[in-house]
């Protein structure tokens, strides 16, 4: 995977923060001694150069300004790339499941047919039992459900 980088955030910030530096009548060496940074590290990051969250806030902190306040700048608010219509809906069905347990729907046993069943009936889903069955495994690896053999199904309960 290729690395991340919005560059535009990055120029936007850089040049908020080199307007309040100005404004506060700093140079960047008076930076330098407010925080310890090199003066490539502040010249850099007001040029809208990649930068820490760390380094980020100790500029704001020398300038005197919340980080938030700093971040307040209107962006269009998306995510790269959208979940696959089966990764959403593998999503929600973890916390359906969840939901279940929580309510107490697994203090009998449970198969992975009578979780689809009962999840189809309550919220009129079209989906493949082999993704309940995924799920209730993984609470069972991760010690929140029990799992029973019987015959060759597996029954899960609140442990």
């Amino acid at each position: 995977m290729a690395r991340y980088k919005n560059e535009t955030a990055l120029k936007t910030l850089g040049l908020r923060i080199k307007a309040y530096r100005i404004k506060a009548k700093l140079e960047i060496l008076d930076l330098v001694v407010m925080t310890g940074f090199s003066y490539n590290t502040i010249s850099d990051i007001e040029n809208g150069s990649e930068t820490s969250i760390s380094y980020f806030i100790g500029i704001c902190f020398a300038l005197g300004i919340h980080p938030k306040e700093m971040m307040d700048i209107e962006f269009d608010i998306k995510s790269t790339y959208s979940l696959t219509p089966d990764r959403l809906e593998k999503s929600r069905l973890t916390q359906r499941i969840k939901a279940l347990i929580q309510n107490g729907y697994f203090k009998d046993p449970r198969s992975t047919t009578d979780v689809t069943k009962n999840l189809i009936e309550i919220h009129k889903l079209d989906f493949a039992s082999k993704n309940v069955s995924v799920i209730l495994t993984r609470f069972a690896t991760t010690n929140i459900l029990n799992v029973t053999k019987k015959g060759n199904r597996n029954l899960y309960s609140v442990r």
